[in-house]
């Protein structure tokens, strides 16, 4: 009978250790660093490599100068040169796209995208027409489709990473838009509402 005893504490100590290894395993994802989890932190300082990256490459002129622009070796080359495409295209926009910001029509939402915001949000500074608001609509959805991009890249590019990872790479990316915000431009904040910022309110 004793026997049988100690074999079945000996069962349960393995159980618990098996357990507790499995916990260790998983909980560094978990871990927060100044409001941030691990993995967005990470991801965070991907995205300023490649904001600096887009700054040395900003006199590209030909389609053959995107050899130029360091890719992973862990992702294929139709998804290589997807996010090249992407990191231009993004980049060039740049200018035209904080134009409509400041004019009130579109924002960065708390997800890491644009959304249109004229006439819900906010009370567009200028008037423009039908046909100009269906061009800003369509830059907008070519940005939010090259951010994708360029997110679904650093999740292909990284073996730590998996798609089921996009939710914590995209807040990274609202994190990042934030802190590339320019000056009288709408964003939302993580409770859903939304608000202007100013350069007077952070430096204050």
């Amino acid at each position: 009978m004793k026997l049988y005893n100690m074999i079945f504490v000996l069962i349960v100590m393995i159980f618990i250790t098996s357990c507790s290894k499995l916990i260790v395993v998983q909980e560094p994802e978990m871990r927060v660093l100044g409001g941030k989890t691990l993995i967005e932190a990470q991801v965070l300082g991907r995205y300023r490599q490649i904001d600096e990256s887009a700054y040395q490459i900003s006199t590209l002129s030909s389609e053959e100068d995107l050899n130029l622009i360091m890719v992973s070796t862990n992702v294929s080359d139709e998804l290589s040169q997807g996010y090249k495409e992407a990191l231009i295209r993004s980049m060039f926009n740049q200018d035209e796209i904080n134009l409509y910001k400041t004019n009130y029509y579109i924002g960065e939402n708390n997800g890491g995208y644009l959304s249109y915001i004229a006439f819900d949000v906010s009370k567009p500074k200028t008037s423009y027409s039908e046909e100009r608001i269906k061009y800003i609509k369509e830059i907008m959805e070519k940005e939010n489709t090259d951010r994708r991009t360029i997110a679904e890249y650093l999740i292909l590019s990284d073996p730590k990473l998996s798609m089921a990872n996009i939710k914590e790479v995209e807040t990274a990316l609202y994190r990042r838009n934030v802190q590339k915000l320019i000056d009288n431009s709408y964003y939302q904040l993580p409770d859903s509402s939304w608000t202007v910022y100013s350069n007077e309110n952070t430096n204050s």
